[in-house]
């Protein structure tokens, strides 16, 4: 009953708008659990999905426990492009929060691991258009890869930005607001710029985040 009592006292307590959000993620969950459960590779424990914009191949998308995804999400797994098949998988790790409009495009593989945060307006994929034939259309040129895009656990992802084919970032990187990723980068990084270049790293042995400079 202390339970239900604190619960009642802090609802009491909430506003207009966060009685609304928190309804929001309530039909979230109801839907994740009883309906994405049976479309998507996986669904994990206590997952939500808030109204996404598009999703496609959800039976190649694998989501772990806990992992809370804002509204206007595009989940994407292609499966096929002009005439080819693609065998793509896209994986989000436990505990993974994405703010609003995050985009994951995948034809092969994005791999996303635990804890990693997102900021607003994010896009990840793991190819791109080709343009060396000129002759052909936008629409059929070939999809390329430099390879697959690997997050590594307790990334933060800043607002806008951009992380292309063929990026490995280690454990614990931090990606600047409005960047663009097209190269990997060892764990515990921050990088920000377009192109993205390291511009601290942190020390292990001072225990601080020394500033590189080049």
């Amino acid at each position: 009953m202390s339970t239900l009592r604190r619960k009642y006292s802090i609802f009491k307590k909430m506003g207009f708008f966060d009685l609304y959000n928190y309804g929001g993620i309530f039909f979230s969950k109801i839907k994740s659990r009883f309906f994405y459960t049976f479309f998507f590779g996986k669904i994990g424990k206590q997952v939500w999905i808030k109204n996404p914009d598009q999703i496609y191949g959800a039976d190649r998308i694998f989501i772990g426990d806990d992992v809370h995804i804002e509204a206007g999400s595009i989940l994407y797994a292609v499966k096929r492009y002009g005439k080819d098949t693609y065998d793509c998988r896209i994986i989000i790790g436990r505990k993974t929060f994405a703010n609003r409009n995050l985009n994951l495009t995948a034809a092969f593989e994005i791999k996303i691991g635990d804890e990693v945060v997102f900021g607003p307006n994010v896009f990840l994929t793991d190819f791109d258009h080709g343009y060396e034939n000129i002759e052909k259309s936008r629409l059929e040129t070939d999809l390329v890869s430099k390879g697959p895009v690997n997050i590594g656990n307790r990334c933060w992802i800043g607002a806008n930005s951009f992380i292309g084919s063929g990026v490995t970032l280690g454990e614990g990187c931090v990606v600047a607001a409005n960047s663009v990723v097209t190269k990997s980068f060892p764990a515990f990084s921050v990088v920000a710029g377009i192109p993205a270049k390291i511009i601290k790293k942190y020390d292990s042995t001072e225990k601080q985040w020394i500033k590189i400079n080049k």
